[in-house]
C-alpha cells in the first residue's frame, strides 16, 4: 500500500504539502546525498539484505543524487524515502537486488505512479490576490505627512523608490530650482562616487570600472539619490520653519 498522502502533525494540522517543497535538484548536494544514503540503509534493513562493501556503497549513493539532481528535476527531496519504500514493497514491479538500476528504476515508478499523481491533485488551489486598493490624493498625503513626522524624529527619511518626493513634486511642493536641483543631482554623483571607491564586499570592487564608467556617463543611477537629497532637504526647510505639517493646497 502507498502512503497516505495528507498526512497530519501530531496536534492534527496538515503538513505542508510536500510538492510546495524546492525539488531536490535546488537542494544543496549534501542534503539530497543525506537523504538518499538513510533511505538507501533503510530499505538493506527492511529486506535484511546483504551490505555492499562501503566503497561501493558511496559509489552507488553519489550516483544516485547525481542522477537525481540532474535528469529527475521534480523529485523533492522529501519524496525519496517514499518511492525507495515503496519500490522495495513491490510498487512498481519486480526488481532483483538493490543496486543503482533498481533504485533509478523505483524513481522512474514513483514519478509516474497514481500515488504521486493524486498527490498532484492534491496541491491548494492557488488563491487569486485581490485587485490592489487604488490609492487616493488623500492617501498619498497621509503617507507624506507620515515621512515628515519621522524626518522629525530621525533627521533623515529614506524614501524608497522616490514615492513620496514624486507625489510632492507633482503637487508642486517641492520648492527648488532647475539650477538647485543641478546642484543636488552633482552632490549624488559625488556621493556615489564616493561609496564605490569604499566596497563593501570583493564582488563590488570587481564592479567598480564598469560602475564608475556608467556613473559617467548615465544619470539612471543618481537620479534616485538627488531625489532622496531633494527630500531630505524640503523636509529641513519645513522643519527650520516650525512647520507641522505639509502645506497642502
Amino acid at each position: 500500500m502507498e502512503n497516505n498522502i495528507t498526512p497530519s502533525n501530531q496536534d492534527g494540522s496538515p503538513q505542508r504539502h510536500v510538492l510546495l517543497n524546492e525539488p531536490a535538484f535546488k537542494k544543496e548536494i549534501t542534503f539530497v546525498f543525506n537523504t538518499v544514503r538513510a533511505s538507501v540503509a533503510k530499505c538493506f534493513i527492511e529486506l535484511n539484505a546483504a551490505q555492499m562493501s562501503a566503497n561501493e556503497l558511496n559509489f552507488m549513493i553519489n550516483e544516485l543524487t547525481k542522477k537525481i539532481r540532474d535528469r529527475y528535476k521534480s523529485i523533492r527531496t522529501e519524496e525519496i524515502p517514499t518511492a525507495f519504500s515503496n519500490g522495495v514493497r513491490g510498487e512498481y514491479g519486480e526488481y532483483y537486488g538493490l543496486n543503482l538500476i533498481t533504485f533509478e528504476k523505483f524513481i522512474m515508478g514513483y514519478l509516474v505512479s497514481d500515488y504521486r499523481s493524486n498527490l498532484g491533485k492534491t496541491l491548494p488551489k492557488a488563491e487569486i490576490p485581490s485587485p490592489p486598493k487604488e490609492l487616493t490624493k488623500q492617501d498619498r498625503i497621509d503617507f507624506a505627512q507620515k515621512a515628515y513626522d519621522k524626518y522629525k524624529i530621525a533627521g533623515f527619511y529614506n524614501d524608497l523608490g522616490n514615492i513620496i518626493y514624486d507625489f510632492l513634486d507633482f503637487e508642486k511642493l517641492i520648492p527648488f530650482t532647475t539650477p538647485e536641483k543641478f546642484e543636488m543631482l552633482d552632490q549624488a554623483r559625488q556621493e556615489e562616487y564616493k561609496k564605490l571607491q569604499n566596497p563593501l564586499s570583493v564582488e563590488e570592487a570587481r564592479r567598480f570600472n564598469i560602475q564608475i564608467e556608467a556613473l559617467m556617463s548615465s544619470n539612471d543611477k543618481i537620479i534616485p539619490r538627488s531625489k532622496r537629497i531633494a527630500l531630505n532637504r524640503y523636509f529641513k526647510i519645513l522643519l527650520q520653519q516650525e512647520t507641522e505639517d505639509i502645506p497642502f493646497k
